[in-house]
This record gives structure tokens, sequence and C-alpha cells, in this order.
């Protein structure tokens, strides 16, 4: 598991927003966003760590037939959103390769939100 540099983080506005965009190609995406809601979701936020789950759809003007999704958690604190990657996130790695195999690629995001 990566580990981020709290220095890049104020600690003035501590959530953190943890998101993860999938590529997915198009025959799986009905199963891909079943899994989500009814698993993947449900397994993240099951000890209270990662909350307010959002996804959404990316769009691209690439005219592949995969379709990208953006899923977003807000956390209170990295060192929480560290542990709970080493443990929860290490098993929805898992149940996510196990279902799908190397079909769907994910790549994960650290974000903090910034008063406007």
């Amino acid at each position: 598991m990566q580990r981020y540099s709290k220095s890049k983080f104020t600690e003035k506005d501590k959530i953190i927003i943890y998101n993860t965009t999938f590529s997915v190609p198009k025959e799986l995406q009905n199963k891909f966003l079943d899994f989500i809601r009814n698993e993947y979701i449900p397994v993240s936020t099951q000890n209270h760590v990662m909350k307010e789950p959002r996804l959404t759809r990316v769009f691209s003007k690439d005219d592949n037939e995969d379709t990208s999704y953006a899923l977003e958690f807000k956390s209170d604190t990295i060192e929480a959103l560290e542990e709970w990657n080493k443990t929860v996130g290490r098993k929805l790695y898992f149940l996510t390769t196990t279902r799908f195999g190397q079909n769907i690629q994910g790549f994960a995001t650290l974000l903090q939100p910034i008063d406007l």
C-alpha cells in the first residue's frame, strides 16, 4: 500500500476524499454496477472509516467501448484511511479481482476539499 505524505494535507480541514476510478468494459457494466452497489460499498463502509459514498460516470471523448466510473468516499483522517487501506482496501482488491479478473482496472486518488 502506498503511504501518503501527511505534510501535503492541511490540518485545518482534515476531511480526505478517497476516489477510485474504474475502467469497465461495456459487457460488464451492469454486473459491475450491481457489484459496487451490493458488495463493494457495504464492505467499504462497514467499519465507518469510509463515509458518504458517491458513484459518478466519467465522460470521455474516447470512442472505445469502456466506461469509466469514479467512486468516492470521505474519511476523517489520512491515518484512518491508511489503516482502512491495509485491511478493508486489500480485501476489496481481492474481491474485485476474484469477480472480474483483470477486466476492470482501477486507480486511486486522494483529494482534500479547499474552501472557495
